[in-house]
């Protein structure tokens, strides 16, 4: 995916974070949710790129890492589900994009240029369409 791309993923998906204050004067933001899309920008984007993040009230209790590991484990179990259970829905966006902006898709990325491609970089049958 190309960098253009990530960083619209991104601000789809913010991360979400909560303020833990530690000490008189230092405050560190602390995600909560949304691990992901962190994870994509520290690993794709370089470290003085700025993102978009959702701001929320620290969240009660004291098992705040298992929280926020419930949350990220229902969001990507979610998201594992298989291309193939999704490929009508991936198609008719792919289609819709190619019709009314072509560009756009060779934005994403270099293999969303032709049917074939996107279905061999998604994981679908081409023929299926």
């Amino acid at each position: 995916m190309s960098e253009k791309a990530i960083k619209i993923y991104i601000l789809q998906h913010p991360p979400v974070v909560y303020e833990n204050k530690r000490g008189k004067n230092r405050n560190q933001l602390l995600c909560i949710a949304n691990l992901f899309p962190l994870y994509i920008a520290k690993r794709c984007l370089s470290e003085s790129e700025k993102i978009r993040v959702t701001l929320v009230e620290a969240p009660p209790g004291k098992n705040t890492d298992s929280h926020a590991l419930s949350i990220a484990l229902s969001a990507e179990t979610c998201h594992a589900i298989s291309p193939k259970e999704l490929s009508h829905y991936l198609m008719s966006l792919w289609e819709n994009l190619a019709t009314s902006d072509p560009i756009a898709l060779i934005t994403l990325s270099e293999k969303f240029n032709s049917k074939s491609s996107f279905c061999e970089a998604v994981g679908i049958n081409r023929r299926d369409f």
